[in-house]
């Protein structure tokens, strides 16, 4: 569960790093509400990341990307 007044973020890519806690997460993200589905390509690793309203990184996570298509 996201800390209240928080927000998700993500991207997707050959390659993704997690951010470390705190640095700011404003380039090359994009917003997500935790349930619309994200358009990806399948072997694609994606990040999501959890964010503050100063969009510093609180948590993230990492997976490989398996599209419905």
């Amino acid at each position: 569960t996201k800390g209240s007044g928080n927000s998700y973020k993500y991207k997707t890519g050959a390659s993704v790093t997690a951010p470390k806690y705190d640095e700011v997460c404003s380039s090359g993200y994009t917003a997500w509400d935790g349930s619309a589905e994200i358009t990806a390509t399948t072997g694609q690793k994606i990040l999501v990341v959890e964010v503050d309203s100063a969009n510093k990184a609180k948590a993230a996570g990492t997976a490989t990307v398996a599209s419905k298509a």
